[in-house]
């Protein structure tokens, strides 16, 4: 899998430093990121058997792989991970890198991270499926890779390689200081991990105030257009969930605009010239105030931005970064079985979590109805409230013209 085209960006960087790399993804890409080789896996197992062929014959050094996954899954009888002994036995270093959800554990995030996205995104975390397929990789892994400093407390012995990205295209004019509207991008690929609600409510509060902007919601788009919008924009939003700088933010900082995001105090230790505004839910309304109030700090940021990244995240860093481990030492195989994880097992959680997925996005559906039809109940109820006490005042006044006649008598007759 091809996550945020950290796969291919760093097959750049090394062919770049003049290595020979092929990208292989499985299955669609989502945001249409590029590859080498797209293997279509709808024929089943006989299309993973067949790119697990080719593989073999490829001469390859080092396979890297992604996502937690390897290149053919459990089936037929087979455990999840099958084919990495067989990469060992064959001299071939295996490389495994992590990127987040794959690894981390819901009740230690819940624990430390009082902005945990936990709390507000329904995301799985089967934590004894995670780490009964730790303990596989890091069995036969020759080395272990995480791309942020926040996910290394659940792979102790992995090393962090920074994100990277590709800056060649990313160009854009330097922010005006004008007094012109400026412009705040967001590009959630899923609300609620980003804290996305947080974010739209913060800027009606600070448009009550009288500040004036213009805001670009990014979404259903590729990547190519997302970029392009990016550029366009003065401030982009990354999300006020999390604690690291995405992908997101740093294509924000290569096109010189500045970047937004919750930085959690470990990224600001290993990175501290970084140039992002850390904003949580608590605090992004006054960090968007005073960014808005201040151009000249935009677009010093805007300048820093870019330096930044292409120092730390450019492909030429992160190909220098995987080289140097790739050529170092890995750890031997392991001897005897790991605790290979069931098949079976597998397969049930997995189609256990995608029926809970649905069940929970259709009781959120229905949440929002039934707030809907409360509402619309409650503001019956004040209606027929105000009905019965304008019907009460009108027997009153029904009532008091008898004795109104009683009082002042009949009238005579002529």
């Amino acid at each position: 899998m091809n996550i945020a085209n950290q796969a291919w960006g760093l097959a750049q960087g090394l062919r770049a430093r003049g290595h020979e790399v092929e990208v292989w993804e499985y299955g669609t890409s989502t945001y249409d990121y590029p590859c080498d080789r797209r293997i279509d896996v709808s024929a089943g197992m006989p299309a993973y058997l067949a790119a697990l062929q080719d593989a073999l014959q490829g001469g390859f050094d080092v396979v890297h792989l992604h996502f937690a996954r390897s290149l053919v899954p459990e089936g037929h009888s087979l455990p999840a991970y099958w084919d990495l002994p067989l990469w060992r036995a064959m001299g071939v270093s295996v490389v495994a890198t992590f990127h987040g959800t794959d690894v981390r554990l819901r009740s230690h995030h819940l624990q430390e991270d009082e902005w945990s996205f936990y709390r507000f995104a329904d995301v799985p975390s089967y934590e004894d499926l995670i780490a009964d397929r730790l303990r596989v990789i890091r069995a036969y892994a020759s080395h272990l890779t995480v791309g942020s400093v926040l996910d290394l407390p659940y792979v102790e012995d992995a090393v962090y390689l920074p994100k990277v990205i590709d800056t060649e295209d990313l160009v854009a004019p330097p922010l005006r200081t004008d007094v012109r509207r400026p412009v705040i991008a967001h590009a959630p690929s899923r609300r609620a991990l980003k804290g996305t609600d947080m974010v739209l409510a913060g800027l009606d509060r600070l448009r009550a105030e009288g500040l004036a902007f213009d805001v670009d919601l990014i979404e259903g788009v590729d990547n190519a257009e997302a970029v392009a919008r990016l550029a366009r924009a003065d401030i982009v939003v990354e999300k006020v969930l999390g604690g690291d700088v995405g992908v997101t933010s740093m294509e924000a900082m290569a096109l010189g605009r500045v970047a937004v995001t919750r930085i959690r105090d470990q990224v600001r230790a290993q990175h501290p010239d970084l140039p992002a505004v850390s904003a949580d839910p608590d605090t992004f309304a006054d960090v968007l105030r005073d960014l808005l109030s201040d151009p000249e700090r935009r677009a010093r940021l805007g300048q820093e931005g870019r330096a930044y990244v292409e120092r730390v995240h450019g492909l030429e860093a992160g190909g220098r970064r995987l080289e140097e481990l790739y050529q170092r030492k890995g750890r031997g195989p392991a001897v005897g079985y790991p605790g290979w994880p069931l098949p079976a097992t597998d397969a049930r959680l997995a189609a256990a979590e995608r029926a809970l997925t649905r069940a929970r996005a259709a009781a959120q559906r229905r949440r929002g109805r039934i707030q809907a039809l409360r509402a619309n109940l409650d503001a019956a109820r004040t209606e027929r409230d105000l009905a019965v006490d304008e019907l009460a005042r009108l027997r009153d006044s029904l009532a008091e013209q008898p004795e109104r006649a009683r009082r002042f008598g009949r009238p005579r007759r002529g």
